[in-house]
């Protein structure tokens, strides 16, 4: 979104297009990186509408499509701030409502994955042996049955077809 030549450069197109940061913010820079800050042009930046156009965003249709946009565009504005201490968080972010259709608490707070067994990769196999890896693989990985009340019960058998 800000490609420059070098840091200068993006930190210039950031600043050009988002505006230029606050006094608060500028602050707490290291004292050489400030006065570069406040010796540059100031911006005002430009708005998110301009930044992120309706035709951004897929529809469905206008109405849902003007939702949609607005919600995306008020998500970016929250998540390209240039200030640390104001920009949005990833649990806030997580909540906001143009991605919280797609949270999922069993997701968020699932445990970390067990850590990978490298010992296999660094073994030598035979194209076979690698085959017979991943089917078994596979295997333990299937999917589990369909529940029992959706299962035919096991006496009946299945009639066969005529012709």
């Amino acid at each position: 979104m800000f490609p420059g030549t070098d840091h200068i450069d993006q930190w210039n197109k950031i600043i050009e297009q988002l505006g230029t940061p606050s006094a608060a913010f500028m602050s707490r820079l290291q004292p050489t990186v400030r006065n570069y800050v406040e010796n540059r042009p100031r911006y005002t930046g430009y708005s998110f509408e301009r930044l992120f156009p309706d035709i951004l965003f897929p529809s469905d249709s206008n109405e849902h499509n003007r939702l949609k946009a607005s919600q995306a565009r008020d998500l970016l504005s929250r998540m390209l701030v240039i200030d640390p201490e104001r920009r949005i968080s990833v649990d806030e972010a997580l909540l906001h409502p143009y991605i919280n259709v797609w949270y999922d608490e069993g997701e968020v707070n699932a445990p970390a994955p067990a850590s990978y067994d490298h010992s296999v990769d660094e073994r030598e196999h035979t194209v076979e042996q690698w085959k017979q890896l991943i089917y078994q693989e596979v295997v333990e990985y299937a999917a589990p049955p369909p529940p029992a009340h959706l299962q035919p019960p096991p006496d009946h058998a299945q009639p066969a077809l005529t012709t």
